[in-house]
């Protein structure tokens, strides 16, 4: 069987309810660019990063210093796993599935149902870029090059 890139698609965040489990580096990156499409983050982890922690203060999102449980999924929209815990991450895809919610995993592409894109937004101008899942380090860098020119652009 062939195998496809993942086709880019654009949805409306505006009204969905988004939650994030953890709250370090990536979680933290990932919230901060959710915020700007959609006004209903939540994180919950026990601890939370530099990042999450801004962006609570700024209330672009809500913060629950806990851990996390199933029922947490109760009426998500989409859930995004990246804890440190890669068997709680799967967890939380299992009961993703379960439930029907679309499901990205930070530390395992195989359990995601989307990937999370490098985001560059300037304006009404939105990019996301990926590297399917393989080249994560391809992907900033190429997300950096489309900052810089719709900077340079302006």
């Amino acid at each position: 069987m062939q195998e496809y890139p993942w086709f880019p698609m654009f949805i409306d965040l505006s009204e969905k309810r988004v939650l994030v489990v953890g709250a370090g580096t990536i979680a933290g990156r990932r919230a901060a660019a959710l915020t700007q499409f959609c006004g209903h983050v939540e994180v919950i982890a026990p601890e939370i990063g530099p990042a999450v922690q801004a962006e609570a203060d700024a209330r672009r999102l809500t913060v629950q210093r806990r851990p996390f449980s199933p029922d947490d999924l109760e009426g998500r929209d989409m859930v995004l796993a990246a804890t440190d815990d890669a068997a709680l991450n799967a967890a939380i895809a299992d009961a993703c599935r379960e439930r029907g919610i679309p499901v990205n995993v930070s530390s395992d592409k195989s359990l995601c149902d989307f990937y999370f894109p490098g985001v560059v937004v300037d304006g009404d101008v939105s990019v996301g870029v990926t590297a399917g899942g393989r080249d994560h380090k391809r992907a900033a860098e190429v997300t950096r090059r489309v900052r810089a020119a719709l900077k340079n652009e302006n």
